[in-house]
């Protein structure tokens, strides 16, 4: 096989076991066991053709080690992409909008996302702190009706492992509706 064609294919490899292995640790990190675990199976089957087909060409092929170490790091950068585009799991939003809170409450539950409004303090006087639990996949939109309402709103958005009960009957997001 021509060097540049193995190299190529140890590339590719890398990017698949690479990304697989992105997404594993994620899983792993949320508690999905089986999820992990399979990927992990996938993984390491993956990870075995690449370090064999590089063991056995690196000290002759230059490009295997290139091919290698790209491999590498493009799987790190499209593993994380791809998780970012599943966007699996949940967020916590808190939002504080000294100006504008009942208005910005309203504006969430008018949007049927459910919102719990506490009493708080700030630097300035008496403000409201709103809790918002939602579908990660949806937080660009909660971003949006945030801004939209108080553009100078202060906001804290943090992955959660566990959300049981509540209010959570978010619609799905507009066709027109793009994520980072």
């Amino acid at each position: 096989m021509h060097e540049l064609l193995i190299a190529a294919m140890i590339f590719c490899l890398r990017i698949g076991d690479v990304s697989i292995g992105t997404m594993r640790s994620i899983y792993t990190i949320r508690g999905q066991r089986v999820l992990a675990m399979c990927l992990g199976v996938i993984e390491s089957a993956i990870w075995l053709l690449a370090i064999t087909k590089a063991v056995d060409l690196i000290k002759h092929n230059p490009w295997a080690m290139a091919g290698w170490a790209f491999g590498f790091g493009a799987g790190t950068f499209s593993g994380i992409t791809i998780e970012k585009w599943i966007a699996s799991g949940h967020i916590l939003l808190r939002v504080i909008s000294p100006a504008h809170s009942r208005e910005l409450r309203d504006a969430l539950r008018d949007h049927d996302i459910g919102v719990t409004a506490l009493p708080g303090e700030g630097r300035n006087g008496d403000v409201q702190i709103l809790f918002i639990v939602a579908p990660r996949r949806r937080g660009n939109d909660l971003l949006a009706t945030v801004q939209q309402v108080d553009p100078d709103a202060f906001i804290t958005i943090d992955p959660i492992t566990t959300a049981i009960g509540g209010y959570m009957p978010l619609p799905a997001p507009p066709a027109t509706s793009v994520r980072k």
